[in-house]
């Protein structure tokens, strides 16, 4: 499990670089067409759907980080008093409502961007698909990811020690 555990660790830091250069992309692009319309009055036409593209993208990979780090936002009050062996079952169904979730968003955004990839956005005339094909990316992502961290809960992973 470790060796899929740092490949994965790999998936995830490309994932994040990819996130960054999106942040800068869309505020660069946001920032030139605030200037161009305010300034002089020339406002650029694909401006929004280029940043609501990279918005998209950028959306549906951080969901996938978080799922990765099993980090997404819980409500732990009443979780934590729980005796150990339901929490641990509440873990495992957390794992595999949220593994059969992105099956499905899988499955079905493959299915959304087939009707829409040979449909043209207006401004940039570039395909729909590229719009709704991160719904079916991430969501492979998101279901790997849930499937090692519910392996992860079953059989707990741990470190060999090292001796110094």
């Amino acid at each position: 499990m470790g060796k899929i555990k740092k490949g994965l660790g790999y998936v995830v830091a490309v994932e994040q670089y990819v996130c960054c250069a999106l942040l800068v992309v869309m505020l660069a692009i946001c920032f030139v067409a605030v200037v161009m319309r305010y300034a002089f009055n020339s406002p650029i036409v694909w401006s929004e759907e280029v940043i609501l593209t990279c918005l998209i993208w950028f959306g549906f990979m951080c969901i996938s980080i978080g799922i990765y780090r099993d980090d997404h936002i819980a409500i732990e009050g009443v979780f934590h008093k729980l005796p150990p062996s339901v929490r641990k079952a509440l873990t495992v169904f957390r794992h595999v409502l949220l593994m059969v979730f992105c099956m499905f968003m899988t499955y079905y955004g493959w299915k959304i961007f087939k009707i829409n990839l040979q449909k043209r956005l207006p401004a940039t005339h570039w395909s729909q698909g590229l719009q709704y094909f991160p719904m079916v990316f991430s969501g492979v992502l998101m279901t790997v990811y849930s499937i090692v961290n519910l392996i992860e809960t079953l059989i707990p992973y741990k470190k060999e020690e090292t001796v110094e």
